[in-house]
């Protein structure tokens, strides 16, 4: 079968790679679909040249986290433009080819000139090695050829050798911090304070403030830093047992993780390890924090149970939790606290989320301050309600510490 003129599955012991290079070779237009259980990737190419790749795993998350650090030069990519770019696009993202709704999203922001094509070119480009990365890490997948695909604006073409060849070299770094860091998606955090009281004062109050639950590509946003250097910059006190690795999240935790022995990589010398125990990490390249001010979070919901659990999800992290009850005195309360972020549980009695949302909104002091509607109800109706009444966004219960964790990760970072 030519995969390159035929829609049809390749068979899944080939390696992907090894699939998608055929296509490159063939000069050939169109969407490589592969799926590798439970993840879908997609890549497009046109004339044999690769356009963008992205694969389901929180496509936009990965959007977002490259659209903040992009934000340090385009001013006009402020959080409110962000957070329209998620309304207008973020669905289920399915299996079907042709969903590539994260590149529809770029799209629109060069047709609303917050992007020029320019700038929508250097984006492109940042997320299509990110998923390379991880796509050359595939030992297989079952491979679908799309040859006919719905017409796409085209900010950029790569050649297929010298791409795979750069994300491979990137590859070979993460590697090298095998076997503590397997995963850009792994969780720093503070594990042993006698370690971290042999540090000088300023690298633990750094130290302090950049670990708040975050994993290195999350951090990476944040610092509007490279994810690799993150990682290497905390390796050494990795190494030391002064910081721990947590596993990555659902959904994250589905990607492939790199590991030393991947025939994809070939070899790379092992990173450094300290011979006397003392660590050699220089956090002078991560900004400071010490100008940050602790943010307030306003949670409203009648059930003490799940105003309990946000109130643990967000221990030890670098906000002020404050948990309303009585939806009747709420504004009241709010107003006072005047929060940064203000989670909004929907079905409250007298008066519901909905009413409520729209009163603090209609306050001068609440015109932009996020509101996320949290509820059990999942239609659409209730989430264009919801948009309707002034919220920024929407949260489904139950809800994980990760998916809080998002939440603050968009709005108070």
């Amino acid at each position: 079968m030519n995969i390159a003129t035929t829609v049809g599955s390749v068979d899944a012991k080939i390696p992907p790679i090894n699939v998608l290079e055929k296509v490159f070779i063939s000069r050939s237009s169109g969407c490589l679909q592969v799926l590798s259980e439970p993840i879908n990737w997609s890549i497009y190419l046109k004339n044999g040249s690769l356009i963008y790749a992205s694969h389901s795993v929180e496509p936009f998350d990965r959007l977002e986290r490259h659209l903040r650090c992009l934000s340090y030069q385009v001013k006009s990519l402020t959080s409110e433009v962000r957070t329209q770019v998620r309304l207008n696009f973020e669905t289920e993202i399915s299996n079907q080819p042709n969903q590539n709704l994260d590149y529809q999203a770029i799209c629109w922001l060069v047709q609303q000139q917050h992007l020029s094509s320019s700038q929508a070119e250097i984006l492109v480009e940042k997320l299509t090695k990110e998923v390379i990365e991880l796509f050359l890490l595939l030992k297989e997948g079952t491979c679908v050829f799309y040859p006919e695909i719905k017409k796409m604006s085209t900010f950029c073409q790569f050649d297929f050798y010298s791409f795979v060849d750069t994300c491979r070299k990137q590859l070979q770094d993460w590697q090298a911090l095998n076997p503590e860091i397997q995963s850009p998606y792994q969780i720093p955090y503070l594990i042993s304070q006698s370690q971290i009281q042999r540090l000088p004062s300023e690298q633990k109050n750094k130290l302090s403030r950049i670990l708040q639950g975050f994993s290195f590509r999350h951090l990476a946003a944040i610092f509007d830093q490279d994810a690799l250097k993150v990682a290497q910059t905390l390796h050494p006190l990795i190494l030391e047992g002064t910081i721990g690795l947590r596993e990555p999240q659902f959904p994250f935790n589905l990607l492939p993780s790199f590991y030393s022995n991947h025939p994809s990589l070939g070899t790379h010398p092992r990173a450094y390890i300290p011979s006397n125990g003392a660590s050699n990490a220089n956090l002078a390249d991560i900004p400071t924090l010490h100008s940050q001010p602790k943010y307030t979070i306003a949670c409203v919901d009648d059930s003490a149970t799940i105003l309990n659990e946000i109130d643990r999800f967000l221990e030890n992290r670098n906000f002020s939790v404050f948990t309303i009850t009585d939806s009747v005195k709420a504004l009241v309360e709010i107003i006072r606290i005047k929060p940064d972020l203000i989670l909004l549980d929907v079905g409250m009695p007298t008066v519901d989320g909905y009413k409520l949302c729209r009163l603090i909104r209609n306050h001068s002091l609440f015109k932009s301050t996020p509101i996320v509607m949290v509820t059990g109800n999942t239609g659409l109706i209730d989430r264009a309600k919801a948009k309707l009444t002034g919220a920024t966004e929407y949260m489904t219960k139950p809800f994980t510490q990760p998916e809080l964790l998002k939440m603050v990760f968009r709005y108070l970072t």
